[in-house]
């Protein structure tokens, strides 16, 4: 089941599409809150109801197609209330190391790579040609834009974005919460709720933890 009938949601349709001949992968169909039709093309998958409104089924694995961390955060505790079970699912041009761990919810789109010990928490997201270096930590809800780089060591903590082409240097930590934009370079620690910009990024106070 795809959560979320937006742009991303096209792009994880033809994800799973591509899985079809090699895996036992169905479209269940879609849940949107707003939405009640898609317009994906011909073979465009049902819209099925709201997130909450969904008769979950024992069988139901659920793909958070949603770019926002914190949107997937909630999207995510919404379904675990019920008793929904998160889906991962791994492009068959990814590369993910043996040694690499995935959590539950992973979504791992086309040419992204997962080094060497590397661990991935529930429900994140690594979007085309994204990164994450060996030994690298990256929390639950984070959002990895395309072409994003983390080199080996980096620590995520949860519910980070990062913009397209950013990238964070060796062993560096970036906090809760934290946004690095697009093309910013991160030589220095991030704090919780920092927005870094810039190369060499610089940090600023970005808004209040809504926790």
């Amino acid at each position: 089941m795809i959560v979320g009938g937006g742009d991303f949601g096209k792009e994880v349709f033809l994800y799973v599409t591509d899985l079809r001949e090699s895996q036992s992968t169905a479209i269940g169909g879609v849940l949107d809150d707003a939405r009640t039709n898609l317009d994906w093309g011909p073979d465009s998958p049902q819209v099925l109801g709201t997130i909450d409104g969904y008769a979950i089924q024992p069988n139901d694995r659920f793909l958070i197609a949603i770019g926002d961390p914190g949107v997937r955060r909630d999207v995510a505790a919404r379904l675990a209330k019920r008793g929904g079970a998160l889906g991962t699912i791994i492009h068959p041009t990814a590369y993910v190391a043996p040694t690499a761990r995935l959590g539950a919810g992973c979504i791992l789109a086309p040419f992204t790579f997962v080094g060497p010990q590397a661990a991935l928490e529930p429900n994140t997201v690594l979007n085309v040609y994204a990164s994450a270096g060996h030994d690298a930590v990256i929390g639950q809800h984070c959002v990895l834009s395309p072409y994003a780089v983390l080199n080996g060591r980096v620590v995520l903590e949860e519910g980070v974005f990062m913009g397209t082409h950013a990238t964070v240097i060796v062993g560096k930590r970036v906090g809760k919460n934290a946004k690095i934009a697009a093309g910013a370079v991160v030589f220095r620690d991030v704090p919780p709720l920092h927005l870094a910009v810039g190369n060499p990024a610089k940090s600023r106070g970005l808004y209040r933890d809504s926790d």
